[in-house]
């Protein structure tokens, strides 16, 4: 089984990138032969969009954060086909269900004050995977903003505690780039669940599924290495 909590900032940046997508459709219908794949998608700037416009128009938070699972939901039906359970899962048992009769199961949001990374590591939690692919833009974890400071360089593994005290102190240092929330964190640390942050590209995503070795962030045990 492979949990993937795939950024919305790859395939739904100013436009749909609809290419990529393609691909992604392509990878899952080959791979899920032998694969079983739960893939838990994300809003992007499409659903920052319409989040900001809710904002001026006075909407309450708890409206915006239904407005935003909307939108995941949105972009995580662009990825349903013949070799998928058949709808977007609204509820971690919803995919726990489908995940025994098929071997996609798509996700975007489920409940307001959750992120997509946070209901990846739950639904990790409830089916027993002891391991989240998280796939951003960035592709990793950095001491420092690759976008902003050519010197950056990526962690290659980082323990729950450290990534904890990055992301409570990233107020300190905005050029820090930290995939997961808090909350998703915790969720790891307590059960036991390694994050593998990685990039979009799909050959990296198949070595790690192949446990062979990738480019990218491991977040969990400070022993071992990849």
């Amino acid at each position: 089984m492979v949990v993937i909590s795939l950024g919305g900032s790859i395939i739904a940046g100013d436009e749909i990138n609809a290419n990529y997508l393609t691909t992604f459709r392509h990878f899952l219908q080959e791979k899920s032969k032998r694969v079983k794949f739960y893939i838990v998608v994300g809003g992007g700037r499409i659903a920052r969009k319409y989040i900001q416009a809710g904002f001026r128009m006075g909407l309450d938070q708890y409206i915006l954060d239904k407005i935003g699972i909307m939108s995941t939901r949105l972009n995580a039906s662009l990825l349903l086909g013949e070799y998928s359970y058949p709808r977007v899962a609204e509820s971690i048992e919803e995919a726990y269900i489908a995940g025994r009769s098929y071997n996609v199961v798509l996700l975007g949001g489920t409940e307001p004050g959750h992120t997509t990374d946070g209901v990846s590591l739950l639904l990790a939690e409830r089916i027993g995977e002891k391991r989240v692919i998280n796939m951003t833009s960035v592709g990793g974890i950095y001491d420092k903003d690759p976008h902003k400071y050519e010197d950056a360089e990526i962690l290659h593994r980082i323990s729950f505690e450290n990534a904890e005290k990055m992301f409570l102190n990233r107020k300190m240092n905005a050029g820090l780039n930290l995939p997961f929330d808090l909350l998703s964190l915790k969720i790891a640390e307590r059960s036991g669940i390694e994050i593998y942050a990685i990039g979009k590209d799909l050959r990296n995503l198949e070595r790690v599924i192949n446990n062979e070795d990738f480019e990218g962030t491991v977040i969990g045990s400070i022993h071992g290495g990849h």
